[in-house]
């Protein structure tokens, strides 16, 4: 009698368990790739700060006094060869694309940082790759 009622819930645990690690499944691999896209957007701001510094830097030091005009301000072409040249220094930084900008008294350089990366189980989610932006500003150093 006892044993009549208790066939009738026999197996419907399995559902319930087989359920619960589906969903403790997803929220691993959810946090794995969090994780991994944190990970990578910290890595990209690293880089571009780095790119920023050196692109400022490669106006050497500036003189307070000299006009806009003058060939201690930063240049376009010094800019973005010397982020070119930054980037190209570390295989890991491949396929960074840098665009930069210069303030009006041409001291300071403005870096917009753009990598698309593989995310770890982007598949599971609806997206394979991830884009991620950073943005630095660096001051050439000033002299006077």
């Amino acid at each position: 009698m006892a044993d009549g009622s208790d066939r009738g819930d026999r197996g419907s645990t399995i559902p319930l368990v087989l359920g619960f690690f589906l969903l403790a499944l997803a929220v691993v691999a959810g946090s794995i790739a969090l994780g991994q896209a944190f990970v990578q957007q910290r890595d990209l701001q690293s880089v571009c700060d780095g790119a920023a510094v050196a692109a400022a830097a490669s106006g050497g030091d500036l003189d307070r006094d000299a006009d806009l005009g003058a060939r201690d301000s930063l240049r376009f072409t010094d800019v973005d060869a010397e982020v070119e040249r930054y980037l190209a220094r570390d295989p890991s930084r491949h396929g960074v694309r840098a665009r930069a900008g210069l303030s009006a008294d041409r001291t300071r350089v403005t870096l917009r940082c753009e990598q698309t990366l593989p995310l770890a189980f982007g598949r599971l989610f609806g997206r394979a790759d991830v884009r991620h932006t950073a943005v630095s500003t660096a001051r050439a150093a000033v002299v006077g």
